[in-house]
């Protein structure tokens, strides 16, 4: 299953100009690492396995629907104080360290550089990021699509 959310209350094979594919790209390019092997590296020896999968699933979205548009929601906060507030274990298992002060998200060695060029590259093809603060990718996807809902 691909992660996308496509903004139309209903899908036929010709609706794809009117539709708009919003992609979560954190679970996109965590599942492109993943999925691929790091011996995939770039020119300059550096693994580039998430940029290359996470660039294919954009292709291959483009290619399938052929929407009017595409926007990458991002995560600006990967673990909202309020969703915390509320669930004080919400995503614990991702926590890299336990001082509450600097609760960083346990991100891999490897796949770190790959989010700042996957982010290049979006604005390089003309992607629309969205992300707000106090918000992850998911919170945009449903503020999205509710607002498209109440037009």
């Amino acid at each position: 299953m691909l992660s996308a959310t496509l903004v139309r209350t209903t899908w036929s094979a010709s609706a794809g100009a009117e539709a708009i594919v919003i992609v979560d790209a954190a679970t996109l390019y965590y599942r492109a690492y993943y999925a691929l092997p790091e011996s995939m590296t770039a020119p300059d020896g550096h693994p580039h396995n998430a940029v290359r999968g996470f660039l294919q699933t954009i292709t291959r979205l483009l290619t399938r629907f052929e929407p009017r548009g595409l926007v990458a929601a991002w995560d600006v906060d990967w673990r909202p104080q309020w969703r915390v507030d509320l669930l004080p274990s919400y995503k614990t298992h991702r926590v890299a360290t336990d001082d509450d002060v600097a609760a960083l998200e346990e991100v891999p060695d490897t796949l770190g550089p790959q989010i700042g060029a996957i982010a290049d590259l979006l604005t390089a093809w003309g992607i629309p990021v969205l992300g707000a603060e106090g918000a992850e990718a998911d919170d945009v996807i449903g503020t999205m699509v509710h607002r498209h809902d109440a037009v």
